[in-house]
């Protein structure tokens, strides 16, 4: 029992030294993906809702157009794409979950950059706000991939349904 007291205590101490260790980056790895956005477009399949594609394009161009970069990047446009966007039955309230694809365009040779999709959801009671929240969502993650500056804070919400 001794022993067993004394492997969890030597763990206990252990635990949050080894969690705060982290690789340090080399400086070019860092920005080696960065970009400098100069536009960006939004677009859908015809089941998507207007709404959804008109404020999630509105937020992601005022993320662009609020970001400027100190040093000299390869400038892309990006294109963004809902493919899917459907509301997902639970218990108590509804959820609205999208598939969004994203693509970097070149902007001096037209040739695509980068190119990856992720799927987002967000929780509501009603039906008020839930475009304008899975916009919203949306944008924030396509501005922390890019590293834009979105418009507004994050609030705790957000940060605990974040896939």
């Amino acid at each position: 029992m001794r022993s067993g007291v004394l492997r969890l205590a030597l763990i206990l101490t252990l635990t949050p030294s080894l969690m705060a260790f982290r690789m340090p980056l080399e400086d070019g790895v860092r920005d080696k993906l960065l970009y400098d956005v100069r536009g960006a477009f939004v677009t859908a399949r015809p089941d998507v809702p207007q709404g959804l594609v008109i404020a999630t394009d509105m937020l992601i161009d005022e993320a662009v157009r609020s970001t400027m970069r100190p040093s000299m990047l390869p400038r892309t446009i990006i294109s963004v794409r809902i493919d899917r966007a459907a509301p997902v039955p639970v218990v108590f309230g509804r959820r609205l979950e999208a598939r969004v694809t994203v693509q970097a365009v070149s902007v001096s040779t037209g040739e695509p950059v980068a190119t990856g999709s992720f799927e987002t959801s967000v929780f509501f009671f009603g039906n008020k706000d839930a475009d304008a929240a899975l916009a919203r969502k949306i944008a924030d993650r396509v501005a922390s991939e890019f590293r834009l500056r979105s418009g507004h804070s994050a609030t705790i919400t957000s940060a605990l349904f974040e896939p």
